[in-house]
């Protein structure tokens, strides 16, 4: 399908963002607005705690200023988005964004000067001014850290130190995605260059010839840098050690952990669930190895399409009218917001001219790029889900509670990628589209969870290591991470020795203890939706209830009022079973082969 302008698409398929700001004018009026309000900030300094009603009033007024910056500056981001090229919105973007970080100078004493107080001395105020109860769990939630906030001066240090050690992340990037050149292979006598935008795709060809040779091409880049980046990624580890040591965590993984209030044996549970049921993905893998009839079972192989699927048209109506259906076990309730994103103007279907690639959802707003195709259906749920996850918490909650965590971000978005898939297993009209559900169901459940948890283990072992003064050597990592490859796939399976840098091309390493959470969204999903398909008493009311929670409690606490302890390893237990189930109805389709 041609790229079309914006113009020629349907206003039906464009959002609106006159819903959000009027016009241009209304846009100059809320930035007007924002550093009026912007200059009273500074008369709140040493005076916060003075008394209740300063304290409400200072709230307030932060409350009112973010209000607004979000709006607008989610506005100026999406007009942007449309045409990338529009130099108005790209400017509009840059006044706002320097608007905000004045405002963000401007209340720079804030948590400082908050924190020297107690959460005893705000309770006191509290009985001055009822009305601060409102913010009881935001305060909470600031003095959670005290006790690893140093004084000014040493903060600053902390600060200028952090700042030598220089940016790896960075120049990881730089050697990795600009400067490096990843490889060339030819493909049907054609050069191609690998990039690490394509290599997923590429060593997804039906070809295996082509397969191994990308394969082998690419892993010769990180053999050939192997030091540089090890050097890169210990560094990386080395400054999070230290880093503990100096605001007194009994380690990094706790120090990581800590700002969402997350108790360090919820890693543990993770690690040690996914040890218990290695055996299932084993499983999968070696039905993987019978489907694609490969003898000489390679790691390069991991990834390849399993089956061939006949290409059907999933224009927008039709996958809205798929969505409909897959998610009726949801209830009324979730049906009914989600006929409201569909009949409203708050979605951006087609891919245009210089529109952003991609799809996200952010306030109301959900753009993606359809292109009639079954992956395009799924994004769509999957946004959807965020969508609705917002929905929920605007009605339900304040402002400063209506963000959703990180650590619950995606479970709202792969429930529903779940549930699609569930409607297609159960629609299945043939063995093959049966194979494909399934088979489609395990590779979300290979790569999110187990694939996943792989990667953390690797991140708490080296993170243990550095904090038991073993050196960080790129020998020392590469075998660590291939004895961790061979546990986590099948016997079956050819471990080439390339694999053992596959470390090295992971970015998300550099947010350290950041990929387990992907690991667990899909892990808590699989349990909503095992508990919601079998209709159990109240399986869908603690949804609703965990959807609408936003930021209004600690994570662990939210999906505890949602029924689910992560905290216990017990719970885990629920996901694997249905993950057991799959494998189970697998073994039965391919019964005949």
């Amino acid at each position: 399908m041609d790229t079309l302008e914006r113009k020629d698409v349907p206003k039906k398929y464009c959002w609106d963002l006159s819903l959000l700001i009027k016009d241009e004018q209304d846009y100059q009026n809320k930035v007007a607005e924002i550093k009026v309000l912007g200059e009273q900030i500074p008369t709140y300094q040493n005076h916060l705690f003075d008394k209740g009603k300063i304290l409400l009033s200072y709230l307030e007024l932060s409350t009112k200023l973010n209000e607004l910056l979000e709006i607008v500056y989610t506005w100026a981001n999406l007009y942007k988005y449309e045409d990338l090229t529009n130099n108005k919105a790209n400017d509009y973007v840059l006044n706002i964004t320097n608007v905000l970080n004045d405002i963000a100078s401007k209340e720079a004493f804030v948590r400082s000067e908050i924190i020297s107080h107690s959460l005893e001395e705000f309770y006191k105020l509290v009985k001055e001014e009822p009305k601060l109860k409102k913010y009881d769990f935001l305060m909470q939630s600031l003095f959670l850290e005290k006790e690893h906030i140093l004084s000014p001066k040493e903060e600053q240090l902390i600060t200028n130190l952090v700042r030598s050690y220089g940016n790896v992340s960075d120049t990881y990037e730089i050697l990795c995605d600009a400067e490096g050149i990843l490889g060339k292979i030819k493909i049907l006598k054609e050069d191609v260059n690998i990039t690490q935008s394509n290599y997923t795709e590429l060593m997804k060809d039906q070809r295996r010839r082509v397969r191994k040779n990308v394969f082998k091409t690419y892993y010769k880049f990180y053999d050939n840098y192997k030091n540089t980046i090890s050097s890169l990624y210990s560094t990386n580890v080395l400054e999070d050690t230290n880093l503990a040591k100096v605001r007194k965590y009994d380690s990094s993984l706790a120090m990581a952990l800590a700002s969402e209030n997350i108790a360090p044996v919820v890693y543990n549970n993770l690690i040690n669930s996914v040890h218990k049921y290695l055996n299932l993905n084993h499983e999968y893998q070696n039905l993987r190895k019978k489907i694609l009839k490969i003898k000489d079972y390679h790691i390069y192989d991991n990834y390849v399409e399993i089956t061939k699927t006949t290409k059907k048209d999933y224009n927008i109506l039709k996958c809205q009218e798929i969505i409909k259906e897959a998610l009726k076990p949801l209830g009324s309730d979730y049906l009914t917001k989600l006929d409201y994103m569909f009949n409203s103007k708050y979605i951006d279907y087609y891919p245009t001219k210089n529109k952003r690639s991609g799809a996200f959802q952010w306030h109301k707003y959900v753009m993606l790029n359809h292109l009639d195709t079954k992956d395009s259906l799924t994004t769509m749920a999957h946004e959807l889900g965020h969508a609705i996850n917002t929905l929920y918490t605007l009605d339900k909650q304040p402002y400063i509670y209506q963000d959703n965590p990180i650590f619950l971000a995606e479970i709202a978005s792969t429930l529903n990628e779940v549930l699609v898939g569930e409607y297609f297993y159960q629609n299945a009209r043939t063995k093959q589209e049966k194979i494909v559900s399934l088979t489609d169901f395990l590779a979300r459940v290979n790569s999110t969870i187990y694939r996943q948890t792989m990667f953390a283990e690797f991140e708490y072992l080296t993170h243990q290591a550095s904090e038991d003064n073993i050196s960080l050597t790129c020998e020392y990592m590469s075998r660590e991470y291939l004895k961790l490859v061979k546990k986590y796939f099948t016997k079956e399976m050819i471990i080439d020795e390339e694999i053992k840098y596959e470390w090295m091309r992971i970015p998300h390493f550099y947010t350290s203890f950041y990929v387990y959470k992907y690991a667990i969204g899909l892990i808590v999903a699989l349990i909503f939706a095992k508990r919601i398909l079998n209709n159990e008493p109240d399986a869908v009311k603690n949804y609703l209830i965990f959807l609408a929670s936003g930021s209004s409690d600690y994570p662990l606490n939210i999906l505890k009022k949602a029924q689910i302890d992560l905290t216990k390893e017990e719970t885990f237990t629920e996901a694997f079973s249905l993950i057991e189930t799959k494998i189970k109805e697998l073994k039965e389709v391919m019964k005949d082969e």
